[in-house]
């Protein structure tokens, strides 16, 4: 275990170190530990799941560099200027939140670039608007930003008759939740022409064909308790997303294997549904063991894994990062509230 715990650490370190945070080995091991005899198991997965899911604040440098450079020849701009002059990058987002962490360190990538910072093309007329951020799981916080902006100065308009363009540029986005932010803004304005761009994605969309189902989201063969927890809830919306079709994927390519597939997402129910008999008190409606979802949603959770170096999605099963201080629970990764 010590080993594999070192090995996990060495990928985490990083995490929130910047509020003070720094996980050890031992913070590992502890972790661990709360799965008894699974402990060895649910670290070795868990190390084979990190090295393609964490996010460090290095690649996530690099992924803007990658993303610069992309979006200025795809546009048909010949320099990083020419684009920036016509280019938006859309602060929707309240202040503190991912989308301002992630344009400040863009905006030091360009000033290391072109010695000018974005603010200084600001006075330019735009063609181009990007939505920059790091996660779309569920899709709503992005639909609502981006219905609310398309509202404003005929954008919905300039971007049908295609004279802006406007691109959605992710780190992580979940398929699911992709589609449905689309069908809530074609809802509303019709047919748009938005362009979708992501470094990481998550296909968890179970309607869909060749989904490598990179998450979690538990077969229907369960005991008894989470049935019934299923069951109990006041919700009634996708309950045919609640379980996975035990022959998907098709070919595993997430976990290390199909069996340890059922295995390690069992578990992650299991102690998730220990976490929450632990809530005194009415539970929140969004609160799942497998991470926080729409209330009206009648699954287990989002069952999200994407770790950021500077903060865990509330998506991810609640093993992960739960801290309620009275509760017998030490997470991982301790969250920002």
């Amino acid at each position: 275990m010590q080993e594999i715990a070192g090995q996990i650490q060495e990928i985490i370190k990083g995490y929130r170190n910047e509020d003070g945070i720094h996980i050890q080995i031992q913070d590992v091991k502890d972790w661990a530990c709360q799965f008894g005899d699974n402990a060895t198991f649910m670290l070795s997965e868990l190390l084979h799941l990190l090295k393609q899911i964490y996010l460090s604040k290095e690649q996530a440098i690099k992924n803007l560099r990658n993303i610069l450079n992309k979006q200025y020849k795809e546009y048909g701009f010949k320099t990083v200027e020419e684009y920036l002059q016509n280019t938006c990058f859309l602060r929707l987002q309240t202040t503190g939140k991912s989308q301002h962490i992630y344009l400040d360190m863009l905006d030091e990538i360009v000033y290391e670039k072109t010695g000018h910072h974005i603010s200084e093309y600001d006075n330019f007329p735009k063609k181009v608007f990007v939505y920059l951020d790091d996660l779309l799981a569920s899709g709503g916080t992005i639909r609502r930003d981006l219905q609310k902006w398309l509202s404003l100065d005929n954008h919905s308009e300039l971007l049908r008759e295609r004279k802006i363009k406007l691109e959605i540029s992710l780190m992580c986005v979940h398929t699911l939740g992709l589609s449905f932010m689309l069908y809530g803004i074609k809802q509303k304005f019709g047919n748009l022409p938005i362009i979708c761009r992501t470094c990481y994605e998550i296909q968890n969309h179970l309607k869909w064909s060749n989904q490598e189902l990179n998450i979690a989201i538990p077969v229907k063969d369960q005991p008894k308790e989470a049935q019934e927890y299923l069951a109990s809830l006041e919700a009634y919306k996708y309950e045919e997303y609640a379980y996975r079709d035990p022959s998907k994927p098709e070919k595993e390519m997430f976990f290390t294997s199909p069996e340890n597939r059922v295995k390690f997402e069992n578990i992650l129910l299991e102690k998730g549904l220990y976490i929450i008999n632990q809530i005194k008190g009415k539970v929140n409606p969004n609160v799942r063991p497998l991470g926080l979802i729409n209330p009206l949603y009648k699954t287990f959770g989002l069952g999200t894994h994407f770790f950021t170096w500077r903060n865990i999605p509330n998506n991810c099963p609640l093993v992960y990062w739960w801290d309620i201080p009275e509760h017998d629970w030490k997470p991982l990764f301790p969250p920002k509230r």
